[in-house]
């Protein structure tokens, strides 16, 4: 039997004023996050064409076991801001995912996951949100499911913007009921992230397409004479 789940949520974290800040350089874009939580530094990070992305690995200490009685764990998320660096600007979509926790229920068991964050853009206002994490079951039977918890947000489309902070997230591990239930993460877990950059043209590129754009009109001009 599982928990309900609500909208997920981006699933993120951050105030970055304090000593365990690493800032990378992620080409188009800085990102500034705590170190300081269980997912410690950042994993990786790539792109394809317009998009990019960047992830942490999940850490063993995510996990919650229960033979009955219920238990639950908090784990704080990694604070970040993304910023645009020179020359980009930030666009399109920014998505969130977390994945693949598994879980096991026996004899009636219960397990869930709930994510909470708070999401700014550009230092604007805070949107706070919190929701259950889906899952997938992959084997049950009589007394026992065993699967997954796996789930992504996004945010609505954005303009044009310079940065994006996701602050004070966290996911809460529940486990009850039955003779024992668990969520355990492994080496394949991660949180993920995905956003868009386009490059800005410089002034000086403005310029110069604006004395393109001059010369062609002056040319057609003078063929029309």
């Amino acid at each position: 039997m599982k928990l309900t789940p609500l909208a997920a949520a981006l699933l993120a974290v951050s105030s970055l004023a304090h000593a365990g800040t690493t800032v990378q350089d992620l080409g188009p874009a800085t990102l500034s996050y705590d170190d300081a939580t269980p997912f410690a530094w950042l994993n990786s990070w790539g792109s394809s064409g317009s998009s990019f992305s960047f992830e942490w690995a999940v850490p063993n200490a995510v996990q919650v076991v229960s033979t009955g009685p219920l238990v639950t764990a908090t784990i704080q998320l990694p604070s970040f801001t993304l910023t645009a660096n020179a020359g980009y600007t930030l666009n399109g979509v920014f998505t969130g995912f977390l994945g693949n926790l598994a879980y096991t229920e026996i004899g009636g068991a219960t397990t869930g996951i709930l994510a909470y964050a708070d999401v700014s853009v550009n230092g604007g206002p805070v949107t706070h949100l919190a929701g259950g994490v889906g899952w997938t079951s992959t084997s049950s039977g009589p007394g026992f499911n065993l699967g997954y918890f796996a789930d992504s947000a996004s945010t609505p489309v954005l303009g044009s913007y310079g940065s994006i902070t996701v602050s004070n997230a966290s996911i809460v591990l529940s486990a009850t009921g039955g003779t024992f239930s668990s969520i355990q993460s492994n080496p394949q877990n991660r949180l993920h992230f995905d956003y868009q950059a386009a490059a800005v043209p410089e002034p000086e590129t403005y310029a110069l397409m604006m004395a393109g754009l001059g010369l062609i009109g002056f040319i057609a001009r003078r063929r029309q004479r």
